[in-house]
């Protein structure tokens, strides 16, 4: 059989998720990092609005599932201090690239929007 899903399983995917959400906020940054944007047509900023949503949803859920996997550990039978002081840590240090990638895929969605509206000169101020 396999080994049971304790604390310290758990803290491990925890810990692995939070080094993978390092790259997952380096890939919401990537996404909202527009070279020359007055060269593209309106119909490519439009369809870029649901990718750079998309991409901003999975760069938010990877640290999101680190927090909730470091919680889950802290609360896992049998209960250690070690476990239970570093879980918090490490869902501190998610809360980190989490909110980097909210403000990052916010601004890139904004920015597709801002580009999509412009370039028909019909932007609400």
């Amino acid at each position: 059989m396999g080994k049971r899903l304790d604390g310290g399983v758990l803290m491990v995917f925890a810990v692995t998720l939070l080094f993978l959400s390092v790259l997952s906020t380096f890939m919401v940054f990537g996404s909202g990092f527009d070279w020359d944007p007055d060269d593209y047509s309106p119909q490519y900023w439009q369809a870029e609005i649901p990718k750079r949503q998309w991409i901003m949803a999975i760069g938010v859920a990877v640290p999101a599932a680190s927090m909730a996997t470091a919680a889950a550990s802290m609360f896992a039978r049998p209960r250690r201090p070690a476990r239970i002081i570093f879980g918090g840590l490490v869902a501190v240090l998610a809360l980190v690239p989490f909110v980097v990638s909210w403000y990052l895929g916010d601004d890139a969605v904004s920015s597709a929007q801002y580009w999509a509206y412009k370039s028909q000169g019909s932007y609400p101020r």
